[in-house]
């Protein structure tokens, strides 16, 4: 996992560079170039996040209900609505990044619901 680590930061690190230079020239340009090489820095992680899946399965097997589940899915909305802010922030769609966020919010709220009320059903039964 290490030996993909360098490759991938000079990827990013000459994106940015890029980028940085075809900004004012040609903006829409380095938008598409940001997010190629995005998508190719997520495409050199397919190794890692696998070996992550797999790790989460065997732990959700051993862990297994509702409440872990809903802590999958949080993770991955988070993830997801990170990555689409950034996206807008850099598009400089200050509107769209907020709208993305608050959209992140509610479906982080709504995946958490499961484990809220396994929580609350214990609370309830050890008060009631």
């Amino acid at each position: 996992m290490l030996d993909s680590l360098l490759p991938t930061l000079g990827l990013a690190a000459a994106a940015a560079l890029l980028y940085g230079l075809l900004r004012k020239p040609a903006p829409a340009f380095a938008l598409l170039l940001s997010l190629a090489a995005g998508l190719a820095i997520l495409a050199r992680l397919g190794p890692a996040l696998t070996g992550m899946a797999a790790g989460l399965a065997a732990l959700a097997g051993r862990a297994g209900g509702a409440a872990f589940t809903s802590l999958l899915r949080c993770a991955g909305v988070l993830l997801v609505t990170d990555y689409a802010c950034a996206v807008c922030r850099e598009a400089e769609a200050e509107t769209l990044a907020w709208c993305a966020a608050f959209a992140g919010r509610v479906l982080t709220l709504a995946a958490l619901w499961p484990m809220l009320e396994e929580v609350c059903a214990m609370i309830w039964e050890l008060t009631g």
